[in-house]
């Protein structure tokens, strides 16, 4: 028990001096010249490569961890989508930014103040939670995203699950789709939440659960704009619910 706990911690180290370190070290330079260079598309590739690199740590510190992505050449494929899924870890989002290509999304407002890593996501294009309270500006922001072949990642329960189930749904990303008519790739997590849990600051090496990144379903921009956002939301959270997905607590 001893042994595992160190193994942990000493894991835990490692990986947010990587998430901390490696940034501050120099890798904010490799994003500042993927700026100047690309743009907001150079800042959204030096996201994605970060997240990689992160997980490719991981795999190196846990070599028994299984990430099972049967369809990662299809998501690396993914452009001009609204993508959603559910929540379960701080390790989601950066697991997704890893598989998907020119991925925004939207993150918490204190993320943008902290000192060079917030003007990377703002200048990548990364939101805030009051995206729908600043009215028509941000959906034309999203809408331009889009049509230049970005994807929108956002997680429709907004927060993530302390109990590993599904919370209600905020429609906003279901409204976006509609209203840009955009399509939407519904993806499931799995296995995060037992690595790194909600709530705590380490993780948790001995875990044996394998993390899932699951394709349920892809629904065109006519489909989707077919229906109301009400009816939108429900559809997929059904999807969720047919897969074994239970209510959240």
């Amino acid at each position: 028990m001893k042994l595992a706990r160190a193994r942990s911690l000493a894991t835990t180290v490692v990986l947010w001096g990587y998430f901390i370190g490696a940034f501050v070290a120099g890798y904010w330079l490799a994003f500042v010249v993927a700026g100047l260079l690309l743009g907001r598309r150079g800042l959204a590739w030096g996201l994605g490569s970060y997240s990689r690199g992160f997980f490719a740590l991981l795999g190196f510190l846990v070599p028994r961890l299984r990430l099972d992505v049967p369809h990662r050449r299809d998501l690396r494929r993914t452009c001009g989508t609204v993508v959603v899924c559910n929540h379960i870890s701080f390790l989601d989002p950066l697991l997704l930014l890893s598989l998907l290509p020119r991925t925004i999304t939207i993150v918490r407002p204190d993320f943008f103040r902290v000192p060079i890593f917030g003007w990377l996501l703002r200048g990548a294009g990364f939101l805030g939670p009051d995206l729908f309270a600043e009215g028509q500006p941000w959906v034309e922001r999203v809408a331009r995203h889009l049509r230049a072949r970005g994807n929108l990642l956002v997680f429709p329960e907004g927060t993530r699950s302390r109990d590993g189930g599904l919370a209600q749904f905020k429609k906003g990303a279901f409204y976006l789709a509609r209203v840009l008519a955009a399509p939407v790739l519904v993806l499931r997590v799995r296995g995060t939440n037992h690595l790194f849990a909600p709530g705590r600051l380490i993780f948790d090496t001995s875990a044996t659960e394998p993390v899932e990144v699951r394709r349920l379903a892809a629904i065109s921009a006519a489909d989707a704009g077919a229906e109301t956002t009400h009816e939108l939301a429900q559809r997929v959270r059904g999807l969720y619910e047919a897969t074994g997905t239970r209510p959240s607590c």
